[in-house]
């Protein structure tokens, strides 16, 4: 299928979906932009009310804000609709409004520089008249424009704009605004390369946005499809980020590694006496060179310069490979195969090549392969491809796909969601806290990521592909622990049942007191036995514990730079440490306890990922006319208006309503839910104060005079009238029951299908 009728699906698809707007509404969008900020209105400001409507990004009747921000009723738009200039300083506009202390500001981060009023309407004007000498070029530009017009366009643009202008994306984006069917809607250069390249089309000039725009309204006027479409079709296809394409050697020592890392799915270099790059912790990229400099100089015999280099392939290894990136395996000129990253950096000390990224093997050279410009990177072992001929065709190699049936079976898919980002975290940090209020999955995604986490390390599989005795392995089989194990904290839970303390225990009748490990310094002693296995520790309910207490002196040994660290512990009076293979997974009920009361120490060594109520789970399910996800939704917006200032923390998720991941259907056990675990959770938030209850859950359900819920109503058989008291405050949620259907289907009305 060629690019043309792939762009076409998606758009019908993600219109299907209600994911872009309909051409009526994205036409409105544009005529309304129009008619407050075209080059005419522009023109007839100055003074003050010039910048002020141009560069007050404060002001939400600005140019600039409707540009990057504007996001309502009026102005419907998201992230993509009209392109995204998100990100960035606000010195991005060459000139802007200062919050703190509503002062005119241009220059750059580094170097600021103040304006007075006069000075900012000058450089106001300046800009604005530049802006729309540039617009009127455009203006002047046919519809039909071909290429070389459009570099021609470039050209003058180049001329005309000042302040570089002709590069920015907000003059880019106000470009497209008023000229849509002139102009596209990615107002990058990055994200018009990946389009263009993705779709094997070659960009003419990659630095420059209006001459790839020139290639934009090709495609445009080929599929007849408006240009943002076209543009959230290629963000649907190509993935939400530009992606680049990296040379690896898989050479050293005079030996290949290539079929390890074909077999194995992933991409790896060599120098093992780096160690785990891991361990440097979050630092910027300068300082963690300087240290890979100095251990390669300790390890590795070398000139300065080679050793600079080195240290550079090291760290884009690290730092700049990332999830969705390409590799090319190749062993010197000669090309072997292309993959695509699918999972973080890992540390495999047993191997030569140690240092490994999971890699979905996507094409297999079977000859002798090579690059239109082989040469390129060819000195290095880690390169990033520049040449626009050897990415085309990387790409074009990679979507041809040579698929090899063992590369399916050892390839996995990348981790996504929130197991990718406890991944993440603890990829970075080695302990992560998932927080949030009740009910929103928080020991669920806890246990599903140590256990997939687990069975990717240990076995390359996915944990549902793992034999029983290798699930038991990860789980133990309840006579020797896994590498997964759980704890609960609570107010009694103490040093000795973590770390070590003095138990008793009966022999021959008779009381004796020992020292007994707890499960923490357990885990370790093991991850000590197995360094080549990674270990995980759940805490369920982390924050209803004394950590001081419980940690003791171990919260500073968890923290990444501090492993291996050998203390005395006081019991024992043994040397203790906390390997690097050991990860935590903390859970915490913000119903109970707010991050900001936790221990700093904690804080501080821990990641956070906040798991809130997801309404998109329960989506489609309506229980005899009441759809579960919108009414969840209101009752959780009626807590965030009276609940008051911890509101947020209090609302009710998901996971009450599901049953074996899957939502409930069954109307018994949602009357059940709603009378035993929902209407107590709202009466202890509410106190007890029965009418803010029922401003919270309805009238019908709350008798107020009577200061009690209506439980009656759970009682009763008839179900439509327990429905129709929950929908009491919102009637239009109310959905038509699977019977209604049937007889408006019977009847020939509103038949969709």
């Amino acid at each position: 299928m060629n690019i043309i009728e792939r762009l076409k699906q998606t758009c019908d698809k993600l219109l299907e979906d209600e994911k872009l707007l309909s051409l009526e509404e994205l036409n409105e969008g544009y005529l309304l932009f129009q008619s407050k900020f075209s080059p005419d209105i522009l023109k007839g400001l100055d003074g003050e009310p010039l910048i002020e409507t141009m560069f007050n990004i404060s002001n939400h009747n600005s140019l600039n804000y409707w540009l990057e921000f504007k996001n309502d009723d009026e102005f419907k738009t998201n992230m993509y609709t009209y392109g995204s200039i998100s990100g960035g300083s606000a010195f991005k506009y060459i000139m802007f409004k200062r919050n703190k202390d509503n002062k005119w500001v241009t220059g750059n981060p580094q170097n600021p520089t103040v304006l007075s009023i006069d000075e900012a309407i000058e450089l106001g004007r300046k800009l604005r008249d530049s802006l729309v000498t540039g617009a009127q070029l455009i203006e002047n530009l046919d519809i039909n424009a071909s290429i070389k017009e459009y570099i021609k366009l470039q050209e003058n643009l180049d001329n005309v704009l000042i302040e570089n202008m002709s590069n920015l994306g907000w003059v880019h984006k106000y470009y497209h605004m008023i000229y849509p069917n002139k102009i596209d809607a990615f107002h990058n250069t990055k994200w018009q390369k990946h389009g263009l390249i993705s779709s094997h089309i070659k960009p003419i000039d990659d630095n420059k946005l209006y001459i790839m725009a020139g290639q934009y309204m090709d495609i445009a006027r080929k599929s007849e499809l408006p240009v943002a479409y076209i543009m959230n079709a290629m963000v649907e296809l190509f993935g939400g980020r530009p992606i680049d394409y990296f040379r690896i050697g898989t050479t050293g020592n005079n030996k290949s590694y290539w079929q390890d890392m074909r077999k194995g799915g992933y991409i790896s270099i060599g120098w093992p006496k780096v160690g785990d790059l891991r361990q440097y912790g979050e630092i910027k990229k300068i300082e963690m060179k300087e240290k890979l400099r100095t251990k390669l100089e300790e390890h590795y015999q070398n000139d300065p310069r080679a050793i600079g280099r080195t240290a550079s392939q090291i760290l884009s290894f690290y730092y700049d490979i990332k999830l969705g990136d390409i590799v090319v395996a190749v062993d010197g000129e000669k090309l072997l195969g292309i993959g695509k990253i699918v999972g973080s950096y890992e540390y495999m000390k047993d191997l030569d090549f140690p240092h490994c990224i999971p890699t979905e093997w996507l094409y297999i050279s079977d000859g002798d392969m090579r690059l239109p410009k082989a040469r390129e990177g060819i000195r290095t072992t880690v390169y990033r491809y520049k040449d626009l001929d050897n990415i085309l065709y990387i790409e074009k190699l990679k979507d041809e796909g040579q698929f090899l049936s063992e590369t399916k079976l050892t390839a996995l898919s990348p981790l996504t969601g929130t197991i990718a980002d406890v991944q993440d975290v603890l990829n970075r940090k080695k302990q992560v806290i998932l927080y949030g209020p009740p009910g929103t999955g928080k020991t669920y995604y806890a246990e599903k990521a140590s256990k997939e986490i687990a069975a990717r390390n240990m076995y390359k599989k996915s944990f549902i592909d793992l034999s029983e005795s290798e699930k038991q392995s990860i789980l133990g089989d309840g006579r020797t622990s896994g590498v997964v194990r759980i704890c609960c904290f609570h107010p009694s839970y103490g040093y000795e049942d973590f770390i070590e303390g003095i138990k008793p225990n009966i022999i021959d009748g008779k009381t004796q007191f020992e020292l007994k490990d707890g499960i923490f310094k357990s885990l370790c002693l093991d991850a000590k036995k197995k360094p080549d296995q990674n270990f995980y520790l759940i805490v369920d309910e982390i924050n209803r514990g004394d950590i001081s207490r419980i940690f003791g002196e171990l919260i500073m040994l968890i923290e990444v730079n501090k492993r291996n660290k050998d203390i005395i512990l006081p019991l024992s009076n043994e040397p203790f440490s906390v390997p690097e293979n050991v990860y935590i997974i903390g859970t915490m009920n913000t119903a109970d306890r707010s991050i900001s009361l936790l221990d700093v120490a904690l804080r501080r060594r821990f990641g956070f990922i906040e798991l809130m109520p997801d309404y998109s789970l329960l989506e489609g399910i309506s229980l005899e006319g009441l759809p579960l996800a919108r009414w969840l939704k209101e009752i959780n917006r009626g807590i965030l208006e009276n609940i008051g200032k911890d509101a947020r923390n209090l609302q009710i998720g998901h996971s009450y309503f599901l049953e074996n991941e899957r939502p409930i259907r069954d109307i018994h056990k949602f009357k059940s839910i709603v009378k035993e675990d929902i209407i107590p959770l709202i009466e202890e938030y509410c106190y007890g104060d029965y009418d803010l209850i029922a401003n919270i859950l309805g009238q019908g359900i709350v008798d107020t005079k009577a200061q009690c819920i209506r439980y009656e109503l759970f009682d009763s058989q008839d179900n439509s009238n327990f429905v129709n008291v929950l929908l009491q405050p919102w009637p239009d949620l109310k959905t038509t029951t699977d019977d209604e259907d049937e007889e408006e289907s019977i009847d020939g009305e509103d038949d969709e299908y």
